[in-house]
């Protein structure tokens, strides 16, 4: 074998090379905004208080989902976004105290999850724009004219945070924001999972992003809360188990801390998924409310 023919093989292998980590590069990338449909095995009817169903067309399907009445006639009205691969059956836990305490709740599920129509991608462009749109659905109904406030876990409350400066330009406002267990910068939330993966969460980012953006559209910096928080008018509560070990306790006070006036409340002994087994979320959400809505017990 000739030097050249010794070229051109270590040529082509690196060209093979190349080829195959572009094209692993892009499947991992676009596996992981792919939509899974998990369903959840509990109904909002299971709360034991009366429902109207959510059907809200959107332009990629039909968002599905319940609002909970926690009495006949208006009452101030919280919509509790899910989290990333979720559905609107893990938020009936988070939805529970609330519906107890005299607010109506609503809960649905975003396109590709859930009881939604499926959609092959899901990001957080996705996620608020589907909050936004029931957030619009339920603005126009009367039992929710006291006033709604956002709430959502993980990306949802992420999601809630981005609709709140969304909402903001078509003059829509929320009466308060609830996170729970939510990333500051869903990138950087990301990054982080990555890495504890043990993936080179840096470099890989860099990689992948290059084919999320034709799926995400907007650019970086409209997605993330800590930059969006100047176009948000209204009380922060953000909730955050001290266990929790897929979203680190730093993305809770970093949204805190961009929020003047917020509230910061570390629930002990919960994790990423456990923070409504604790009486003190109860607590800590109720009370929150009570205070924006005036409601005196």
């Amino acid at each position: 074998m000739n030097g050249t023919t010794i070229g051109a093989t270590v040529g082509c292998a690196l060209l093979l090379a190349v080829i195959t980590g572009y094209l692993w590069v892009r499947r991992f990338a676009r596996n992981f905004l792919r939509t899974r449909g998990r369903r959840g095995d509990k109904r909002a009817e299971t709360l034991g208080f009366p429902t109207t169903p959510i059907n809200v067309p959107r332009p990629e399907g039909i968002l599905r989902g319940a609002l909970v009445h926690a009495s006949a006639g208006a009452a101030p009205t919280v919509i509790f976004a899910h989290g990333w691969q979720s559905h609107a059956s893990d938020m009936l836990a988070y939805a529970r105290p609330l519906v107890a305490a005299g607010y109506h709740v609503a809960v649905f599920d975003t396109l590709g999850h859930g009881e939604s129509d499926p959609a092959a991608f899901a990001s957080v462009r996705h996620f608020v724009e589907d909050l936004l749109a029931v957030w619009r659905w339920a603005n126009a109904r009367a039992e929710c004219a006291p006033g709604i406030a956002l709430a959502g876990h993980s990306l949802g409350g992420t999601a809630a945070i981005l609709a709140a400066a969304e909402g903001a330009h078509e003059g829509l406002v929320p009466r308060a924001i609830v996170t729970v267990g939510s990333p500051s910068d869903p990138i950087q939330g990301t990054q982080e999972w990555l890495a504890a993966k043990g993936y080179p969460a840096s470099m890989m980012m860099k990689a992948v992003y290059r084919f999320w953006k034709p799926i995400i559209i907007w650019e970086p910096s409209r997605l993330k809360p800590l930059l969006r928080m100047g176009e948000v008018h209204a009380p922060l509560l953000v909730i955050h188990g001290r266990d929790d070990r897929q979203i680190g306790l730093h993305h809770a006070e970093l949204l805190a801390k961009a929020s003047p006036g917020s509230r910061l409340e570390l629930i002990d002994n919960v994790n990423h998924w456990t923070v409504p087994t604790s009486p003190r979320y109860a607590e800590v959400v109720v009370g929150f409310l009570d205070g924006v809505f005036g409601t005196r017990r």
